[in-house]
């Protein structure tokens, strides 16, 4: 169980990253993101991950690049970058970045986030009929898997309006600290209710008292906007997608863990049934983010 204390207070986030292989998804992603940024003064930085390709050859290895590509790749996200301050009317810090990697793309990702202290990386999906359909099997949805800060997938139907009211979904069977504490520091520059959503069902077994992970949250949270509901529903998915209609949520927060609650939304049959999911964008919170390995080590 993580120290408690080390979060005891949310520190407002305001470093955003947005990787983009200059596709339409990573565009409407970029643009939301530029939103965020703009709206509570941040930094907006953007990358662009090149795969190096290298050959065996009898003297060893060879990188196969050509400065030509290094030249346009740079060129791309500088106009990039002046489309967003000319034409959308940025007023964020932009920063861009071309990263070159011989291994995963999303170990590389991870590497930047933590060398640029990123708070939030943000990435698009190719949301058609359903979120999570969608993201199966996808760069984001491998991205999330192992991400050290929370990642917002943004769909491609949902675009900006602000972020006032933020729908937090769990089983309450562990422990929410380390997740609460990456929500409400989100949270807290743009102002938004977060309402905890816990909905319980028949078949579903109390491994924690449900009554001891709330005086956990109220006692540690007190600061905090935030509301709690437990919802009585024969199904969790029918239950969500009710609550969310019925109170207009701007977006979707998930924890991503072990065995999380997450996971059986993804893999879940009925995930299909999640049709107000299309237009909210999906936050993942993960359950080490490097700010807690950094302060780990200093404490060492």
């Amino acid at each position: 169980m993580p120290n408690c204390n080390v979060y005891a207070k949310a520190i407002p986030m305001k470093t955003f990253l947005v990787p983009t292989d200059f596709s339409k998804n990573a565009t409407h992603a970029l643009d939301y993101a530029a939103a965020l940024a703009s709206e509570v003064n941040g930094k907006l930085i953007i990358v662009h991950i090149v795969r190096l390709i290298v050959l065996p050859v009898r003297s060893g290895n060879i990188v196969c690049l050509s400065e030509e590509t290094e030249i346009d790749f740079n060129l791309e996200l500088q106009k990039i970058s002046s489309r967003l301050q000319l034409e959308r009317k940025v007023t964020c810090t932009i920063e861009t970045i071309c990263q070159y990697e011989n291994g995963p793309f999303q170990a590389g990702l991870n590497q930047v986030v933590q060398d640029k202290k990123v708070d939030l990386v943000v990435m698009g999906t190719k949301g058609a009929t359903n979120l999570f359909d969608k993201l199966i099997g996808t760069n984001t949805f491998e991205f999330i898997k192992i991400a050290v800060c929370p990642v917002l997938a943004i769909p491609s139907s949902a675009n900006y309006s602000g972020i006032k009211r933020i729908a937090y979904a769990c089983d309450f069977e562990s422990e929410e600290t380390i997740f609460l504490q990456q929500l409400f520091s989100l949270a807290k520059p743009f102002g938004s209710e977060v309402s905890i959503i816990n909905i319980h069902t028949d078949n579903e077994l109390d491994i924690v008292v449900d009554e001891q992970i709330i005086r956990d949250i109220t006692t540690r949270f007190s600061g905090n906007s935030y509301s709690i509901s437990q919802i009585k529903e024969e199904d969790v998915v029918a239950g969500l997608n009710k609550f969310i209609e019925d109170n207009s949520m701007d977006l979707l927060a998930v924890s991503i863990k072990e065995r999380s609650f997450s996971e059986k939304l993804f893999h879940s049959s009925t995930s299909k049934q999640l049709i107000y999911y299309t237009m909210l964008p999906l936050l993942a919170l993960p359950e080490k983010p490097y700010q807690e390995l950094l302060k780990g080590n200093n404490l060492k």
